[in-house]
């Protein structure tokens, strides 16, 4: 069976529908270019948590799909100074003070790119924050942002292109809310599925789940690397990825009941991975910035910030794979 690329109505919003004989997903560009549905068609299962219509969506849009992260997680107080420049970003979560979870998730994306080769589906598309003047309130400087979706077999990369389209250099941060079912049957019991992330550092947060700078040794670091199970327990924690380990940069999530496996890679800019959960799902977020990363008084080296110049670019890739079990 080929590719295919149909454009369909999705939430009340227009939608590409993409697929092969393995996976379907469905993108809503208006919608920060959010992957809001992706299936393993064998099994009818959906491994993305999807919403049921718009009203449900609205009320937590973060936690359906695959939002994208500019800047990821927290930052305190909405602001942080980088070379005498002041980004503000607005308090919204406001119980903590913080900003959280940056700008891109919530723009509507403009559809560059759509192509059907054999089996390979390919949909690009583009967000320029030119097209948001107001944004320069928060961000300052010029930022063009491409995603590539790329549908082969039984995987989908996903590739995040940043661009300094302006005059100044800028630092950057990005990750993914990325919102697993799990477990991913309706009948399965989530004491007999894991999840595994390949770390070995966690972070200290304060009660404004802020990092306070210290990081010590996971205390069930080999259960974490091997497959933990998420029965009666609730994580809403910051690990860094274990480079010297030898394991692959990637979250497993394996459901045997379901007979379903996801394996989700992340390349070597990803160096923190977050653990958030709960009833009914999981979200293993990768970011290459650690949260609040640019107030923290710790070097670049440990809070993974780096800086972007006038017309350099940095290419990010994420894969989802889908197997059966």
């Amino acid at each position: 069976m080929t590719g295919y690329i149909v454009d369909t109505t999705f939430i009340k919003e227009q939608a590409l529908k993409f697929g092969n004989e393995h996976v379907e997903g469905i993108l809503v560009p208006a919608l920060g270019s959010n992957l809001l549905s992706l299936k393993l068609k064998h099994k009818d299962i959906q491994v993305l948590r999807t919403p049921d219509c718009s009203e449900d969506y609205k009320k937590l849009p973060i936690l359906y799909g695959m939002p994208i992260l500019f800047p990821p997680n927290r930052i305190e107080d909405g602001q942080f100074t980088y070379k005498h420049t002041t980004y503000r970003f607005p308090i919204n979560e406001r119980e903590k003070s913080n900003h959280i979870h940056g700008f891109l998730h919530d723009k509507p994306w403009n559809v560059i790119k759509r192509e059907v080769i054999g089996n390979k589906v390919l949909i690009k598309t583009e967000f320029s924050s030119r097209d948001f003047p107001y944004l320069k309130k928060s961000f300052p400087q010029d930022i063009l942002v491409n995603m590539s979706l790329i549908l082969i077999d039984d995987g989908l990369e996903v590739q995040l292109e940043i661009l300094n389209n302006g005059l100044e250099p800028f630092p950057w941060g990005a990750g993914y809310h990325t919102v697993f079912n799990f477990p991913f049957g309706e009948d399965s019991k989530i004491g007999n599925c894991r999840i595994a992330l390949p770390v070995n550092k966690h972070w200290e947060l304060n009660e404004r789940s802020l990092p306070t700078g210290k990081i010590g040794e996971s205390a069930n670091k080999k259960e974490i690397q091997n497959g933990l199970c998420l029965e009666g327990r609730l994580f809403d924690d910051i690990f860094s990825y274990d480079e010297e380990s030898n394991l692959n940069n990637e979250c497993i999530l394996s459901d045997q009941e379901a007979g379903v496996q996801v394996i989700y890679h992340v390349d070597h800019h990803y160096k923190f991975w977050v653990l958030f959960n709960q009833d009914g799902f999981v979200c293993p977020e990768p970011y290459t910035w650690v949260t609040n990363a640019p107030n923290l008084d710790l070097s670049a080296g440990f809070t993974g910030v780096k800086e972007l110049g006038t017309g350099e670019k940095v290419l990010l890739k994420t894969k989802l794979v889908l197997k059966e079990i």
